[in-house]
């Protein structure tokens, strides 16, 4: 019989609370009924269940949900450690309406794929000073969006490349030269002297 997830998780914590409530109860009922209980403080030991009757009774009405609370919140950790799996970056499937994605290439040896519907959302490129963002990232982009369709006028992307630093066009211009799309490219530059556009 097919049983969800949330269901699972609510027999799961039922059946063990039920569990540590029977424990509870075999193992703390003498004390609880108990009306002797010494407590050995320094050199003076005192009954607390006589000296302090109403301290005692709040021990015991607090200690029960506490018990409780703790006992749920470790039970929920074993759930999560037998039935939540791992998950494992696997390559994503190419969307077989369209032949357009980007090849990410990784450690693992396992390239994973974004499909064309990703293209049309955000991507963060996060990482410190050095560590190969646009080296390692960048570059492999946007050489794979300007090789698609090279070769064919109607089906050939265009794409706006805003560089800041200055230095990523000249890796653009040497991947429109690789495949052929030179004449496509435009580059404006923005100096102090004049604005130049270079075709």
């Amino acid at each position: 019989m097919f049983v969800n997830t949330f269901t699972r998780k609510i027999l799961f914590n039922a059946f063990f609370l039920a569990i540590l409530a029977f424990l509870y109860f075999s193992f703390f009922y003498d004390v609880y009924v108990s009306d002797e209980i010494i407590i050995s403080f320094a050199v003076h030991p005192f009954n607390i269940c006589e000296r302090f009757p109403d301290f005692w009774l709040l021990i015991k009405i607090i200690y029960i949900p506490i018990a409780f609370i703790s006992a749920l919140i470790v039970i929920n950790i074993i759930y999560s450690s037998i039935f939540t799996k791992q998950k494992v970056l696997k390559p994503s499937p190419i969307a077989k309406t369209s032949d357009l994605y980007l090849k990410v290439y990784n450690e693992t040896d396992k390239n994973l794929f974004i499909p064309e519907a990703g293209l049309y959302q955000n991507i963060l490129i996060t990482g410190t000073i050095g560590s190969g963002k646009t080296s390692s990232v960048m570059y492999p982009f946007t050489r794979q969006l300007i090789k698609y369709n090279y070769d064919n006028p109607l089906k050939k992307l265009g794409m706006l490349v805003l560089d800041v630093k200055g230095n990523y066009y000249s890796m653009v211009r040497k991947y429109a030269k690789f495949y052929n799309r030179k004449d496509d490219l435009i580059i404006i530059e923005l100096r102090a002297e004049k604005l130049s556009i270079i075709h």
